[in-house]
């Protein structure tokens, strides 16, 4: 979490022991990473060294008694690695099958989106903002295909809980910002294919671990079952692989790089439904979906991530371009990410989404 035991894109697994790293402390105990043991009453302890040369057999649960700001390696949502629904391999097959806004494949296109999320952590606090321009450009007059470009930004902050990571470290952010590309290609009407690869650079704290590059590829399929009640369902299946990588575009270095390699399964589900109001002139649509993702391979901290969103469309004037397509979503998602490793330390987070066609 210091530099000296990275997190994030680090040279340390995910499942790695985890250590307490403890600030300057008001009692003259030395800053530090320390492996905590279990004394013979069944007491969890730390050794820390003091400023006078003695050593101290700390309890682990009077450093916040004592006002010594401290964190735990594997407690951290912002391992960047590590699978949590703020980490860069997640986000980077959510975007590569977004449930939530799903606007029409019709034509070239331009799309913007932005979220704000408020997310926790067993003691640990934060925001995320996303914003996430696409552009669909049709490769051709006699067909479907699309190819599909994704620039996606990310901003994350920690905030500086009592006892949190934050408070051991002062503000801990992370930025991050990638590219994907994609070819839409239709089976069927209502049946279409989307192969995609990525890359992420990420600029982030050292007490997360500091800068990193993840590279991903992905194959989704979406399925559009027409005549559902009044309106349509849209079942999302895809298979993808993400890997830290160290192409020097960072300022990562060797010492601070660990390979990290997953395999993702994300399915999904979404039902849309046009209303019968109208709303600024324009139809309206309710749009909801539930989503599970599953990571594998090299161990994660956060591997089962739940997602279920609603939200509300607004469709473009018949005398517009397009008619029937929809111009504006805005919705709410929760999500919510099993931890591996800490009963009470699941991730849970509520966002506010944005999506603009044009």
């Amino acid at each position: 979490m210091l530099a000296s035991t990275p997190v994030a894109y680090a040279n340390t697994h995910c499942d790695a022991v985890g250590g307490y790293t403890i600030g300057a402390s008001p009692i003259g105990l030395v800053p530090g990473t320390y492996i905590p043991y279990i004394d013979t009453a069944g007491v969890e302890r730390i050794n820390v060294p003091t400023v006078t040369g003695g050593i101290v057999p700390l309890r682990t649960s009077q450093l916040t008694i004592l006002g010594i700001p401290f964190s735990f390696a594997n407690s951290t949502p912002l391992q960047l690695s590590c699978g949590s629904p703020d980490s860069a391999n997640f986000r980077a097959v959510a975007d590569a099958l977004d449930m939530d806004f799903d606007f029409d494949l019709d034509g070239d296109s331009d799309t913007i989106g932005g979220a704000a999320t408020a997310w926790s952590v067993a003691n640990e606090d934060g925001q995320r903002f996303d914003l996430k321009y696409a552009k669909g450009i049709r490769l051709s007059e006699r067909n479907r295909t699309r190819l599909l470009i994704t620039v996606p930004a990310r901003y994350l902050n920690v905030n500086s809980t009592a006892g949190g990571l934050a408070s051991a470290h002062g503000g801990l952010k992370a930025f991050s910002i990638g590219l994907g590309v994609g070819v839409q290609i239709p089976v069927s009407t209502n049946w279409w294919l989307t192969p995609r690869v990525s890359y992420t650079a990420t600029d982030a704290s050292k007490g997360l671990g500091g800068d990193g590059e993840l590279a991903s590829a992905t194959l989704s399929s979406n399925y559009r079952f027409a005549g559902i009640g009044r309106g349509e369902l849209t079942m999302g299946n895809l298979v993808g692989y993400t890997q830290t990588v160290r192409t020097g575009i960072t300022s990562q270095d060797s010492a601070d790089y660990f390979k990290q390699r997953n395999w993702w399964f994300r399915n999904g589900l979404a039902y849309q439904l046009p209303l019968g109001g109208r709303m600024f002139g324009r139809q309206t649509s309710l749009r909801t979906s539930y989503v599970f993702t599953l990571g594998a391979k090299d161990t994660m901290a956060f591997e089962q991530v739940h997602e279920a969103a609603i939200n509300f469309g607004f469709r473009m004037r018949e005398t517009e371009q397009r008619a029937g397509s929809d111009l504006l979503r805005v919705g709410l998602l929760y999500t919510h990410a099993k931890n591996e490793y800490f009963k009470n330390a699941d991730y849970d987070s509520l966002t506010l989404t944005v999506g603009y066609r044009f």
